[in-house]
């Protein structure tokens, strides 16, 4: 018998399925059968597998009439022969070590099923920024471990994808574990997958990926009637098992009407609306008569699936005119909350009001502590327009994050909570990117300045800074973009664009605008500037401004650091070198400068400890950029002066103190220095330069502060002096 039993599904797949035996006849691992279980394809498909099985004698066909999914993957179980059982699909590949990384694991730890992570992939060429991005479904703490799914609850909610995983076919058996055989391809892996972790007792999960999943394969049915209703079926069957065949199993029975609503909720995401609506209404008449007979509690709900259920069931109605109007929606407001009560109701006003009315509001309250989340839930329940959700406090870019995957107009837009757009702002925004045939729309702010917080000089700057430096139609290029400010909320972005190019705000670090419009600039080409004297938003520049204090977990000047690291990784995955390599140079120098300037002294070391493995790692890409740039950046941080003076921490600690005394004094002493004016303006440039010889060496330097003391104390001594004679 051989090892391993591998199930090749197929229907009218010839596209794709050369691709995907070899994959298979290829592996390391050679005991194997495989099964391919032709559902009766009108294609070539029939062909090309019997062709390979002239060719190898592990090959096994099966053809018969078309009878969806789960019937074939039941034949399929019932001709294997091998201790385990693999599921690689006729559309996807498998990494040529696959089997025996996973058989290897099984048998070392005597499991029923091992998991794995596994790669998405995509036809699209304009999804390419998708290509080998891996899942994300195993935890650190459980990678490497065998565990018990029951004591793991989460594991419940993930993505089903059978397919990255290898199963004990005896635990299969003796459980009577088989997919439900509705016809077609619908959602059969769900009730598949809970049977197996209701049932397993021992998994071992890697943090490895093996299976390349194609994810824009043809064949959709999201708006097919016949099958709108298939997951309910898949719940149904899941409900039988757990009675059928667990002892006690009340606490199974309330996380699958837990995950239910997972399921549910994704299947009104993609169900156009005619058909969402029959899905709600039958599956408020489901969740009424559990809520009402007692078997259905909010026990393993968040506050969003507790808001989201308790419509369902009393109000589905609203449930639907929100489904309506979200497909209705031209553009996609994303509107981040977090402890903003005095602004919020303002800000989500002026959404509420503008002229374009086919718009969603998608609210994420990320864990306020204040009324934040109660007055947009006040709003929700009016304004089928709002769809609101609730997470604990992740911060800014998660929030703004979770807006993006909700997100279903073409367009979508951001603004911060105790922000306020014009009433023709979404308007002129939208207006300009679908008559001017653009990807980006750039508009103008107008800044607010709570007292007290900025000088008359900073606010200039401020007000400049958001100020569009365009009016009209512009090309992308790296010389416009040194132009334009990062803010995205003056902005209107393609949602296909950031979608297809997987861009997302960079989670837990602050200056997250500076990621996010860097990337999609550099994967645009056409833009248009509305004109700088009309702005279409107000930026409320404030103490504690949701910008700024959305996460808990302490952000620093260093994340300026963490955010040039991010956007060279996306440089380099699609390629973009040629055309930013240079630009992008430029950003990390004013980013090292910004986090050196804005970063706490003790944070130094380890900033530049950071910059030099960067440099070091990626030198010779960074080099490829423009040789002249790195150089310049390599210069002033590889030799960094922290790393000579942690050799002589003495002197270190001397210089360092002498330096900070000698702009202590400075201060003290600066507004009484007019008589000496000159003698100030010495100081200051010697002071100047030996900041910048500390790059290159110590020397004598702590010897010219001394003397740079000494001087500003003759200074404040002579400037009193002066003072007293007029007196």
């Amino acid at each position: 018998m051989p090892k391993i039993s591998v199930l090749v599904p197929i229907f009218n797949v010839e596209k794709y399925l050369r691709e995907c035996l070899d994959s298979v006849v290829n592996q390391t691992f050679r005991d194997l059968e495989i099964i391919c279980l032709n559902d009766g394809s009108t294609d070539g498909s029939l062909k090309i597998i019997e062709e390979y099985a002239r060719r190898d004698s592990r090959v096994v066909v099966i053809d018969k009439a078309n009878s969806g999914y789960g019937d074939s993957m039941n034949q399929g179980l019932d001709r294997a022969t091998g201790d385990f059982i693999a599921i690689i699909e006729s559309d996807d590949r498998a990494e040529l070590d696959m089997l025996e990384k996973l058989y290897e694991m099984a048998v070392a730890n005597d499991v029923e099923v091992v998991k794995s992570e596994f790669f998405n992939y995509y036809t699209n060429p304009k999804k390419k920024g998708l290509n080998g991005l891996k899942s994300h479904l195993i935890r650190d703490d459980e990678a490497g471990r065998v565990i018990y799914p029951r004591n793991n609850v989460h594991i419940f909610f993930q993505q089903p994808s059978i397919w990255s995983a290898l199963y004990r076919r005896d635990f299969l058996n003796s459980n009577d574990i088989r997919f439900l055989p509705t016809p077609g391809a619908s959602y059969q892996d769900t009730a598949f997958t809970f049977k197996v972790w209701a049932a397993a007792s021992r998994v071992f999960y890697t943090r490895e990926a093996y299976l390349h999943y194609r994810r824009d394969s043809e064949g959709s049915s999201v708006n097919d009637p016949g099958k709108t209703f298939c997951v309910s079926e898949e719940y149904l069957e899941i409900e039988r098992y757990l009675r059928e065949r667990i002892s006690e199993p009340t606490e199974l029975l309330k996380l699958m009407r837990m995950c239910k609503w997972g399921g549910y909720d994704w299947n009104i995401e993609r169900l156009n609306p005619t058909l969402a609506a029959d899905f709600i209404r039958q599956a408020s008449k489901e969740y009424r008569a559990d809520y009402e007979s007692g078997v259905f509690n909010f026990e393993y709900c968040d506050a969003s699936r507790v808001r989201e259920i308790s419509e369902l069931i009393h109000n589905p109605e609203m449930m639907i005119a929100r489904k309506e109007a979200s497909s209705r929606a031209k553009v996609s407001v994303i509107f981040p909350v977090y402890n903003v009560e005095r602004f919020v109701r303002a800000s989500l006003e002026s959404i509420l009001a503008q002229t374009l009315t086919e718009i969603e509001v998608i609210a994420i309250d990320d864990g306020s502590t204040d009324g934040s989340a109660a007055i947009v839930e006040e709003y929700a329940k009016t304004d089928p327009r709002i769809r609101f959700f609730t997470q604990e406090n992740r911060g800014l870019s998660a929030a703004r994050n979770v807006g993006i995957h909700r997100s279903q107009a073409d367009y979508m837009a951001f603004l911060d909570s105790d922000d306020t757009f014009d009433p023709d702002a979404i308007e002129r925004l939208y207006t300009a990117m679908t008559e001017r045939d653009v990807e980006l729309v750039v508009g103008s702010s107008r800044v607010e300045f709570e007292d007290g917080l900025r000088s008359a000089v900073e606010q200039i700057a401020d007000e400049h800074y958001v100020r569009a430096k365009f009016n009209g139609d512009e090309k992308v290029t790296p010389e416009l973009l040194r132009w334009v400010d990062v803010h995205v909320w003056n902005k209107l972005y393609d949602s296909a664009v950031v979608k297809d190019n997987n861009i997302w705000f960079p989670d837990g670090l602050k200056y997250e605008d500076a990621y996010f419009f860097n990337a999609y600039a550099w994967v645009i080409s056409r833009s248009h500037f509305l004109d700088p004297n009309k702005p279409i938003h107000t930026y409320l520049r404030r103490h504690g401004a949701i910008m700024t204090g959305t996460f808990a977990g302490s952000n620093s000047a260093k994340d300026h650091i963490d955010i040039a690291f991010k956007l060279f990784e996306f440089l380099e995955q699609l390629d973009l070198g040629k055309k930013y390599g240079r630009y992008y140079l430029e950003l990390l120098g004013r980013h090292i400068d910004l986090a050196m300037r804005f970063s706490k002294r003790s944070d130094h070391e380890s900033i530049w400890r950071g910059l030099r493995l960067f440099l070091v790692k990626n030198q010779k890409e960074l080099s490829r950029l423009d040789p002249r740039v790195y150089d310049d950046i390599a210069r002033k941080v590889l030799p960094g002066y922290l790393y000579k003076l942690r050799k002589v921490p003495a002197l270190q600690r001397i210089v360092l103190k002498l330096g900070m005394t000698v702009r202590a004094v400075m201060r003290r002493v600066t507004l009484r220095l007019s008589p000496t004016a000159q003698t100030q303006r010495g100081i200051l440039a010697r002071l100047d330069a030996i900041t910048s010889n500390l790059q290159q060496g110590l020397g004598d330097q702590a010897m010219q502060l001394k003397e740079l003391e000494s001087q500003i104390e003759a200074l404040s001594q002579e400037s009193s002096s002066t003072r007293r004679k007029k007196d």
